[in-house]
């Protein structure tokens, strides 16, 4: 049997509802040449056996049974157990268009180390786009360059599923994701593409990113999240202070300024018995944009007017 073209790595826990749409939609791709790793993340409902199941119907599919570690352990075993020459993450409660493997893999020309799509947001009956702004169509760029041009556009989307790596790429630059922490994505997506030589572009919504009542988001007690995006922004930080790129250092940081927020805001993290969490001078000359300078000087000057303008500002 020959090499695969893409491995799809997808992490499985408690899924066991939203599993088979996701999986169907992997066996359905026009590219048959492909490899399915379903990594079982020690599940405690029956998402095991449904796995196992699947890899009894298709050999293309590859099951991996391990103790539970979280969402960045089980991409990590997953991409280390994967053969392709390029790497697809799907998370199981999502699924794709059928034609995405075929379309990713016939946009590669130049040896890229990261082909980036297009994302439709799914919750309940509404739809929106997470496109992002047309720059590496015709020609690759380095993932800097794709960075800088998609956060001067507010484009920029750190979901790793949104994207095709190229195996080796990510091996070789240590491209691992940290192990448990929440937001994991936003630590590691920033990462990927400032090491990346090249990027292409695709304008193809291959995605279906599904909003569940039961998922993280939507849980009621955030502090974790709040506190593990604190963390990610400090060691973000560290990096961006070594880019050259004046540009990009100042978009990157105004990025940090608003991941900052959110962090404390979907953390409640407001008051004093945070102190130690965090230091709120962490936003002080990093703000580029407007909305953020006032945001960020609001933030300073009193944390409880922020939280309150924060809130009355989201429910109008």
């Amino acid at each position: 049997m020959t090499a695969s073209k893409i491995s799809i790595v997808v992490p499985i826990y408690k899924v066991e509802k939203e599993i088979h749409r996701c999986v169907e939609s992997l066996l359905a791709q026009t590219l048959k040449d492909i490899e399915i790793i379903l990594v079982d993340d020690g599940s405690p409902d029956n998402c095991p056996s449904i796995c196992d199941d699947y890899a009894k119907k298709d050999n293309r599919i590859k099951v991996i049974h391990k103790e539970n570690g979280g969402l960045s352990d089980a991409r990590n075993f997953g991409l280390l157990e994967a053969k392709a020459e390029y790497v697809l993450f799907v998370d199981s409660d999502d699924y794709i268009d059928k034609t995405t493997c075929e379309k990713f893999y016939n946009s590669i020309e130049a040896d890229e180390d990261i082909i980036v799509g297009d994302a439709v947001r799914v919750e309940g009956e509404k739809e929106s786009l997470m496109g992002h702004a047309e720059v590496a169509i015709d020609s690759a760029i380095s993932g800097s360059e794709f960075l800088r041009e998609q956060l001067r556009s507010n484009k920029m989307y750190m979901a790793a599923w949104l994207n095709l790596y190229k195996r080796e790429f990510l091996i070789n630059n240590d491209l691992f994701f940290k192990k448990g922490i929440l937001h994991e994505d936003e630590q590691w997506t920033p990462r990927v593409f400032l090491k990346a030589k090249k990027v292409r572009y695709i304008k193809f919504p291959f995605y279906y990113y599904i909003i569940r009542e039961n998922s993280i988001t939507k849980k009621k007690d955030k502090t974790k999240n709040g506190i593990d995006l604190i963390n990610t922004c400090y060691e973000l930080e560290e990096i961006y202070e070594k880019i050259d790129d004046k540009e990009l250092k100042e978009l990157l940081n105004d990025y940090l300024v608003m991941l900052f927020l959110n962090a404390v805001s979907i953390g409640n993290l407001y008051s004093n018995k945070f102190n130690s969490v965090y230091n709120k001078k962490f936003v002080i000359g990093k703000s580029l944009s407007r909305k953020n300078k006032i945001k960020a000087y609001l933030f300073i000057m009193n944390k409880r007017v922020y939280k309150y303008v924060n809130m009355f500002r989201k429910r109008f």
